[in-house]
């Protein structure tokens, strides 16, 4: 009988994964066959760049030069650095370099979502407030038609954006080349996946962009360790939606040769999405009268990482191959459920995987990063037997 206790075990597993393949699919679905949304490039809006900024004196430098450089109207658009908690020269650089800086002291609200509270707050008091705030990192390069796309989206009504962010030093290592490869899933694909099906995409943090008369409608209000995400699904809740505009780019940083700094990152990421499933699952019902967008609305809040997810899948086909290789004379239907499970998980999953570089147009070079996949997912799960952060601390950078 252990032969069906390897059925059954797999049944419930692909069951308890099936809400994620099934958002899975129609993220692929999506992708591959609708055409992707395409408005105009605009230079009518004007806009405040914000960079939160803490302890970034060796960085900002590079950050504001590049973003001087946009191809957009020199007065339709200013650069404000908020100095949050700094000890260091962040203020003195940024000012030096020509743009207005925000210095905050508050050692109760530390964080890049207070940071952005208090620079709104400041930007309200104007007597001109702007069209629009767009939000970029301080260790970020920006493309230089980032301003115009964002501009043609606001011209055409929408309110919440946000831009493809990827990674600015890709060929650093076998790491950043892995997180170059992710991150076109992540915060490519996918996005464009979740756009197209009407969800409304998440924001990744840097690259965003939100129109003043959103922010009147829905005021910032996210101060968690993901604060991004947080604020993507306070939106969500009161019925707005980000759009994905997949040729605004932004490149940031990646962190190489700090294991403590990678693994306080990827911390307080994995936590920060655990916060919001508890956060806002109950909320999910009053989104939508419509069942298949509340089923993937929870799918996609509930999804576990990337990582997890497929070692899971493929616990699910140890556990067929265990029940066919025990039971190879009988059973036939049930070898048949169990192999088109798995057929149709391969296949979805490898179009998924390989559709950055035939929609994205990533460089196949990418595709070696894959190599050191394995150790990094199993570098991710011994993450969780660490301690919950408490608070938002600055990423370590490299010297």
């Amino acid at each position: 009988m252990i032969e069906w206790i390897f059925f059954i075990l797999a049944m419930l597993l692909w069951f308890w994964l099936l809400p994620y393949h099934w958002l899975l699919t129609r993220i692929v679905t999506v992708v591959l066959l609708r055409r992707r949304s395409h408005v105009l490039r605009d230079l009518k809006q004007r806009f405040v760049i914000l960079v939160p900024a803490h302890n970034e004196e060796q960085g900002i430098l590079g950050t504001i030069q590049s973003l001087l450089q946009l191809d957009y109207p020199q007065g339709h658009y200013e650069i404000l650095v908020i100095a949050d908690n700094c000890t260091d020269q962040t203020a003195v650089v940024a000012r030096g370099a020509g743009v207005t800086v925000l210095e905050r002291q508050d050692q109760d609200k530390k964080s890049k979502g207070y940071a952005l509270e208090y620079a709104l707050e400041h930007l309200k008091k104007r007597a001109l407030v702007p069209d629009a705030v767009v939000v970029i990192d301080a260790d970020t390069r920006v493309d230089t038609h980032l301003l115009q796309s964002f501009s043609g989206w606001l011209e055409a009504g929408h309110d919440w954006l946000q831009a493809y962010y990827t990674v600015a030093n890709p060929d650093d290592s076998r790491r950043t080349q892995l997180m170059t490869y992710a991150f076109s899933l992540f915060n490519g694909i996918w996005l464009q996946g979740q756009d197209r099906l009407g969800l409304g995409c998440a924001l990744r943090g840097n690259g965003m962009c939100f129109s003043w008369r959103g922010l009147n409608r829905c005021p910032w209000e996210a101060y968690g360790l993901a604060e991004d995400l947080e604020f993507s699904w306070h939106l969500r809740t009161k019925g707005e939606k980000v759009r994905f505009v997949a040729d605004a780019k932004v490149y940031g940083d990646m962190i190489d040769g700090r294991p403590d700094a990678q693994a306080h990152q990827r911390l307080r990421w994995e936590h920060g999405r655990k916060a919001l499933r508890q956060r806002f699952q109950g909320d999910i019902r009053h989104i939508s009268d419509k069942p298949e967008r509340r089923f993937l609305l929870n799918s996609d809040l509930c999804m576990p990482p990337l990582s997890r997810y497929l070692a899971l899948s493929l616990l699910f086909t140890l556990l067929s191959a265990l029940f066919v290789s025990r039971a190879p004379e009988y059973g036939e239907r049930a070898v048949m459920v169990l192999g088109l499970l798995n057929f149709s998980f391969f296949v979805v999953f490898t179009l998924y995987l390989t559709s950055p570089f035939w929609i994205l147009g990533l460089p196949l070079r990418y595709a070696r990063a894959l190599v050191v996949a394995p150790w990094y997912m199993l570098w991710k799960w011994q993450l969780l037997l660490h301690r919950t952060p408490t608070s938002w601390v600055r990423t370590a950078r490299k010297n």
